[in-house]
Order: C-alpha cells, then sequence, then structure tokens
C-alpha cells in the first residue's frame, strides 16, 4: 500500500513539474497546463501497452502527426519505462518510421488510441 502511494505522489510532482513547464513556455494557465499534464500522463501510460496517434509540434513550429508506442522500450534501453524521467522530451517509437523519436513537454498537443 504504501509503495503504491509514493508511486502516485511521485506521478503527481511529474505532473506539476510538466505544468509548470507548459506555463512558462506556452504562457498558457495554470488550469490549461494541468490538463494538458493530465493528457500527457494518461498517454505516456497508454503506449507502454498499446498504439496512439499524437498530435504536437515540432520544435520548428512545423505540426506532425505519428503513430507512437513504448512497447519496445524495455528491449531497447535495458529498463521499464518511468514517467518520473521524463523532463523535458518525451521520447516514443515512431511506428512509421520505425525508429526512436521525440517532442518537447510543452509541445504536445492531443492524442487518441489506436483500436
Amino acid at each position: 500500500m504504501k509503495r503504491l502511494k509514493k508511486m502516485a505522489s511521485a506521478n503527481e510532482v511529474t505532473k506539476r513539474r510538466w505544468a509548470i513547464r507548459i506555463c512558462l513556455e506556452k504562457n498558457y494557465d495554470e488550469t490549461c497546463a494541468a490538463l494538458m499534464a493530465d493528457r500527457l500522463e494518461s498517454l505516456l501510460d497508454y503506449m507502454q501497452y498499446g498504439y496512439a496517434v499524437v498530435a504536437h509540434r515540432r520544435q520548428d513550429g512545423g505540426f506532425r502527426l505519428v503513430r507512437a508506442t513504448l512497447l519496445p522500450y524495455e528491449h531497447a534501453f535495458g529498463r521499464k519505462y518511468d514517467i518520473g524521467r521524463v523532463t523535458g522530451a518525451v521520447v516514443y517509437w515512431d511506428v512509421d518510421r520505425q525508429a526512436w523519436s521525440s517532442f518537447q513537454v510543452e509541445n504536445f498537443l492531443e492524442w487518441k488510441p489506436i483500436i
């Protein structure tokens, strides 16, 4: 039971850190940034077990819509995926390019599961 509480609080700290970064980089209000952080957390939880369509902005301002997953993460990096390690960039496996790619936390827009 204690372990579960500790993990939940660590995820809350991580989400709060993302929200602060989003507020600073995009000048969004705290409510909007918190919603974006919640959506990002749900995306990362889902991609560990499935495929998703992810919309995000590129560093140059361009728009990207990708099919992404984290299924090969453990095999490629030799450890389990840890949301707490995501500080600035979200790493994902780009299904179409068959390569690892990433986007900045503040550039995340939206996602939908692929069924």
